[in-house]
């Protein structure tokens, strides 16, 4: 009993020292191993279930659809190159390049973690606003 909380605490350590880079450097690193249980798991569960849904809906194997997605994480079967990341509150994107394209993954942090979630982007843009209009409202105050 006491190995397994022992376990479950050095894994949820480890979940919160987590980045949003870290986790779309390790979804690539997933893709470029071919490993999907990775992938899935660097998404939230919302996302899981929204992509799993549509798939079904569309007769697309589970497995058919994660491969695909995995494969938009790689260029050339290799991870892509995380180049930054921005947070705003409990959301942030982090920036990749593949090649000469540049490609943005929005995340959320859920129960203490961050993951990739579909939908962030709106939410993450309009803390992004708040907050540069704060900063925008601070600066007038100084002068």
């Amino acid at each position: 009993m006491r190995p397994a909380l022992l376990c479950l605490a050095a894994l949820a350590l480890i979940a919160c020292r987590d980045s949003p880079m870290e986790v779309v450097e390790e979804a690539s690193e997933s893709a470029a191993q071919g490993d999907l249980v990775g992938v899935q798991s660097r998404f939230s569960v919302f996302t899981v279930q929204r992509l799993e849904r549509h798939w079904r809906q569309n007769n697309l194997p589970n497995a058919e659809g994660w491969s695909t997605l995995a494969s938009r994480l790689t260029l050339d079967g290799a991870p892509v190159e995380v180049v930054n990341e921005t947070i705003h509150g409990e959301y942030a994107v982090v920036e990749t390049k593949a090649g000469t394209s540049r490609r943005d993954y929005f995340l959320r942090k859920v129960d203490g973690a961050w993951r990739i979630e579909l939908g962030a982007g709106p939410r993450y843009r309009r803390l992004a606003a708040a907050a540069e209009a704060q900063g925008g409202d601070a600066e007038k105050d100084k002068e």
